[in-house]
């Protein structure tokens, strides 16, 4: 379709994307923090690109989201998992009965599943404990499981008990795409780029038993904002019985990269 410069959205919706109804209104989008379409087209597409790079994501690919939000990376994967399945939960009811009676509805292939998970910051009154949890997926059923920007607000033993659930749901060499931000690259005064430059990113707590292996932004908020060092990441993913696949993958969000290339930094795990 061509479409003159200028010509109103709601006249041409379809300028927007090829299912325009998919995509969340700005309010809802800025629910989740994000201000404009670009953001919320950027991130999806940075993270299609890592999952299938650092992911080895077919086109045949078993997927599990974990946190999958408004549906964000899932709509940037709708047109590659073609042959695949997706399924990703969320502790949003409402973000799920949206995504289920309109993503899901279009594209079978993709499921969504709401799950009422405590968490400190986003979900106080969940009735779930995140320890107990079990993922909605059977035992060497997934390719690859991902998480973005999802630990980045969780305690190391819950953090420690998701990486076992996806060992467990991994077929032998399926892969795991975390992000994190990893403390090892926080400098405290250093400046950081764009959104990043914010006291929100000030990792200078500890909390807990795990000394310089764990930091927190706001003490009385323990799960706003949190960081990991790689040696606590790489502690929990051995004795959940997954392998590190390769060094982690620097993002944007520290300032300590001359070559970030996320905004996060991605772990990569694998099971043997």
């Amino acid at each position: 379709m061509k479409i003159s410069a200028g010509h109103d959205q709601a006249v041409y919706p379809d300028w927007v994307s090829y299912d325009p109804d998919l995509v969340p209104s700005p309010t809802l989008m800025g629910r989740e923090g994000i201000i404009n379409l670009e953001e919320w087209f950027r991130w999806a597409e940075e993270w299609s690109m890592l999952l299938r790079v650092y992911g080895r994501m077919s086109v045949r690919a078993s997927v599990l989201e974990i946190g999958c939000g408004q549906g964000r990376i899932a709509f940037a994967l709708r047109f590659i998992l073609q042959q695949g399945r997706y399924l990703g939960f969320d502790i949003s009811s409402g973000n799920i009965s949206r995504l289920q009676a309109g993503f899901q509805a279009r594209y079978p292939n993709f499921q969504f599943v709401y799950e009422d998970l405590y968490n400190t910051h986003y979900n106080p009154t969940g009735k779930v404990a995140p320890a107990e949890f079990r993922f909605p997926a059977e035992d060497s059923s997934t390719d690859l499981v991902y998480a973005a920007s999802i630990f980045t607000h969780m305690l190391p033993p819950t953090v420690a008990h998701y990486f076992k659930e996806s060992a467990r749901v991994l077929r032998p060499g399926g892969r795991c795409v975390f992000s994190f931000f990893l403390f090892d690259h926080y400098r405290k005064g250093q400046r950081r780029p764009l959104g990043f430059a914010r006291p929100d990113f000030n990792f200078d707590h500890s909390h807990g038993p795990y000394g310089s292996d764990y930091a927190i932004v706001d003490p009385f908020d323990v799960e706003r904002m949190t960081a990991f060092s790689s040696a606590l990441v790489y502690r929990m993913a051995e004795e959940a019985g997954l392998k590190v696949a390769m060094e982690p993958v620097p993002g944007l969000w520290s300032g300590s990269h001359d070559a970030p290339v996320g905004a996060q930094d991605i772990v990569v795990l694998e099971k043997p």
